[in-house]
């Protein structure tokens, strides 16, 4: 006789499958939360009902009629505008999320607006001026359109050569946050 295994089936997995379109104006929110926390508070943890209270406030940031590709550049270089702000001098420090990213908070999101405007009208005459932040601005669009490792070697090896190790860090931080959370 010869011996007959019994293979043991395993219970089916279960999958998940989101029916209709999604909608690109929560995904663009939803990355703007994920690079905002990867840059700011990389090191707190929020609870679902607070990131859905994060997110709807970017998404009043959103709330014009401009591209949202460009807004959403727009913020990560204003973001880092911040970062760069706070660890320019002892001391300094930013505000609770839910304050930070309110539209109405002057010392906040909103209040970078101003020192981003600052930069462009700098960019007039210097067009080199605070450019690691703009190819950060590139390289985290560039990835969320094509998650590759190419796509991440390629702007890791920009940011280096550029000598933009404070904004390695903060792409970095967010590629990895991007794959834990997409």
């Amino acid at each position: 006789m010869s011996a007959v295994r019994k293979i043991k089936t395993a219970t089916p997995h279960l999958r998940v499958i989101k029916g209709g379109k999604s909608n690109p104006k929560n995904n663009t929110v939803e990355n703007t939360w994920i690079f905002i926390h990867a840059a700011l508070w990389c090191n707190n943890e929020f609870n679902n009902k607070e990131e859905t209270q994060f997110q709807n406030l970017i998404a009043e940031h959103y709330n014009t009629f401009k591209n949202p590709t460009k807004v959403f550049e727009e913020i990560i270089e204003r973001v880092c505008l911040a970062k760069r702000y706070v660890n320019r001098k002892r001391g300094r420090y930013l505000s609770k999320p839910i304050d930070w990213l309110n539209l109405n908070y002057h010392k906040g999101l909103a209040g970078t607006e101003g020192w981003y405007q600052e930069v462009c009208l700098q960019r007039i005459s210097v067009p080199e001026y605070n450019k690691g932040i703009t190819l950060l601005a590139k390289a985290i669009t560039k990835y969320l359109q094509e998650p590759t490792i190419k796509t991440i070697v390629s702007y890791r090896k920009k940011l280096i050569a550029q000598k933009q190790f404070d904004l390695l860090q903060i792409f970095n931080n967010s590629i990895i946050n991007f794959q834990i959370n997409n």
